[in-house]
């Protein structure tokens, strides 16, 4: 095993940017709408995964602030990882 050196492609300061992790109970075609993003606070990226082994849940998400759900069981408890940018 070879210990690998990392190259950092950018660097942004952390002020920018804005990130939250939610616990939600998910089904096929649902929607999650994330109150903490709004306009200012535009979503650009949402993980779901799920509680009870770790896989992630397949999801979509618009500009601003709503995941749907795509891949997913009948009422999964997951949880939801978001991260955005802020204008």
């Amino acid at each position: 095993m070879v210990d690998r050196a990392e190259s950092a492609v950018s660097k942004h300061d952390v002020k920018y940017y804005y990130w939250k992790v939610y616990e939600v109970e998910v089904s096929q075609n649902d929607t999650v709408t994330l109150d903490d993003f709004t306009t200012a606070e535009n979503l650009k990226k949402a993980v779901i995964m799920q509680k009870s082994n770790g896989s992630e849940v397949t999801c979509t998400h618009a500009a601003l602030n709503v995941v749907t759900v795509t891949g997913s069981g009948t009422n999964m408890a997951c949880i939801l990882y978001a991260f955005g940018r802020k204008a």
